[in-house]
């Protein structure tokens, strides 16, 4: 559904384009020309340099102008065509059910409100990379004593990417838990991350595993608090790893 102001562009174009179009415009334009093309050309046999110099001046203001116009015109309509075809990939994602795809920057939004995060991780890739949005995301909360729990494969390489967090990041005691889950309990093969993890609007985000994208999917209620379940499960079974 359009909102006021796509509407009014969408107005706005409607009635430049039938101003443009109208018969009686189209007529006046041509008859114009033809009015002013008599004196212009009386004045170019007379051979009056004064006559010539102001007949050029008007044709060049002449010109000016309908660049303008025409620039005007063209501008509009390149809006409104941009903004139609914004909107009918818009009713295309709803249409389909895919509003659950979502970007960096929205999981970055996400991020800067979460007061608790468990992030589900073969390698803590994300909150390891200091160019990424995400990595500044987990910085500005650590900063304000945002809480952060990490679980992670119990293999060799997990053991240097946890030394390698606590080099990047500043943090207190208790603000930051690791739990290295054995294998044959591990149950993540992408990176899975809850937001606000004791809120009632706590959502599970996945990052979809294609190293070209930076989309993820946002779970539904159900299949957060599965993955929440999860969490709790595996603090209850492994100990915190103190690195």
């Amino acid at each position: 559904m359009q909102n006021p102001g796509e509407r009014s562009k969408s107005t706005r174009w409607v009635w430049v384009k039938g101003f443009f179009q109208n018969p009686f415009i189209i007529a006046a334009y041509y008859g114009g020309v033809i009015v002013v093309y008599f004196p212009i050309e009386a004045i170019l046999n007379k051979g009056d340099p004064i006559a010539l110099s102001a007949a050029g001046a008007s044709v060049m203001v002449l010109f000016i102008l309908t660049m303008l116009v025409s620039a005007i015109f063209f501008r509009v309509g390149r809006e409104v065509e941009i903004e139609s075809k914004i909107v009918d990939m818009q009713d295309f994602i709803n249409a389909q059910h895919m509003g659950w795809i979502v970007n960096e920057r929205y999981v970055r939004s996400v991020e800067f409100n979460s007061r608790e995060t468990w992030v589900f991780t073969q390698d803590l890739s994300n909150d390891l990379s200091a160019d990424g949005e995400i990595f500044q995301s987990v910085k500005a909360n650590l900063n304000q004593g945002h809480k952060y729990v990490y679980y992670l494969p119990d293999v060799a390489s997990s053991y240097d990417v946890v030394s390698q967090y606590a080099a990047l990041h500043s943090y207190t005691k208790g603000q930051v838990r690791f739990y290295l889950i054995p294998g044959s309990n591990y149950s993540f093969y992408t990176e899975v991350v809850v937001y606000n993890v004791e809120d009632d609007e706590r959502v599970a985000i996945e990052w979809l595993p294609q190293d070209d994208l930076n989309y993820y999917i946002a779970m539904d209620a159900k299949h957060t608090n599965y993955v929440t379940g999860i969490g709790r499960m595996y603090m209850k079974k492994f100990e915190e790893f103190d690195g």
